[in-house]
């Protein structure tokens, strides 16, 4: 699988939005998190939706379930939430179990990386490998084992593994000790009633890049289960999806230069 991309299924980059429909989406782009509560990306994920997450509805319940949980950006803009993650990619769900139980202490251990190291060269457990190789490029689906040309330039240091984000993610660890972290398919994810249900699946359209990419999803069941959820859900998806009735959202930057992307959203009639 092919590990540099640098663009986003959705966006995982700066994000403008134009147009913004009236309504709940408009009045959650005007909403900041609480700064005591908004957390950073711990990581860096194809289609991350830390930025955009200000473009959805805000959670109308206690609990927040992503049941696509990447690198769960909009959970981190509710971080004080009851959050509850489901992740069939075990890479991706390790990562996420390891970050909920490791120490600030032990994250501040984690060196830096030399241009002509890997993180083979380090001497960390495998998750902590991992959780440095998804900043050793941009948008990634995969780990990195060694820097990219992107780091390697020097030009953007807070954006790759380094000690500014070593101490964010130092700094966060302890606000997501109540997170919950389950490495199952949607279908598997845990039922819970109150709750809201932020869906955001491999695009139907542009999805291709994961280890469980859109060709590996039936959407109509998808749709189906969508559905099917209790209290609030929010889906997203790409314009050109075609498997639940989706309305414009915004049309967003990406991480590719003249790249945008036109986000379009499904929310349940549910109160």
């Amino acid at each position: 699988m092919q590990n540099e991309f640098r663009d986003s299924r959705r966006g995982d980059a700066e994000v403008t939005a134009v147009g913004l429909k009236r309504g709940a989406g408009a009045r959650a782009a005007a909403s900041d998190p609480d700064p005591a509560t908004g957390l950073r990306p711990f990581f860096g994920y194809y289609g991350g939706k830390w930025r955009d997450a200000k473009l959805y509805p805000p959670p109308r319940h206690e609990t927040i379930v992503e049941p696509f949980a990447g690198s769960a950006g909009y959970s981190l803009r509710y971080a004080s939430k009851r959050v509850i993650l489901c992740e069939l990619d075990p890479v991706v769900a390790a990562v996420w179990k390891y970050l909920i139980g490791v120490s600030a202490r032990e994250i501040l251990k984690i060196p830096d990386l030399g241009d002509d190291e890997t993180v083979d060269d380090l001497g960390l457990i495998e998750e902590a490998r991992w959780l440095v190789g998804f900043w050793l490029n941009r948008a990634v689906t995969r780990p990195r084992r060694s820097p990219s040309k992107w780091m390697r330039s020097g030009i953007r240091p807070g954006s790759f593994w380094g000690e500014r984000v070593r101490n964010t993610i130092a700094s966060q660890v302890d606000s997501i000790r109540h997170w919950k972290v389950h490495p199952v398919s949607y279908v598997d994810c845990p039922s819970t009633r109150n709750a809201t249900w932020f869906i955001d699946p491999p695009y139907q359209c542009a999805g291709k890049h994961y280890l469980f990419g859109s060709e590996k999803i039936d959407y109509a069941a998808l749709a189906t289960w969508c559905r099917a959820r209790h209290e609030q859900v929010i889906v997203c998806e790409n314009e050109g999806a075609t498997w639940l009735r989706f309305r414009e959202l915004a049309d967003v930057k990406t991480t590719r230069a003249g790249y945008r992307s036109k986000e379009v959203v499904w929310t349940s009639k549910k109160p």
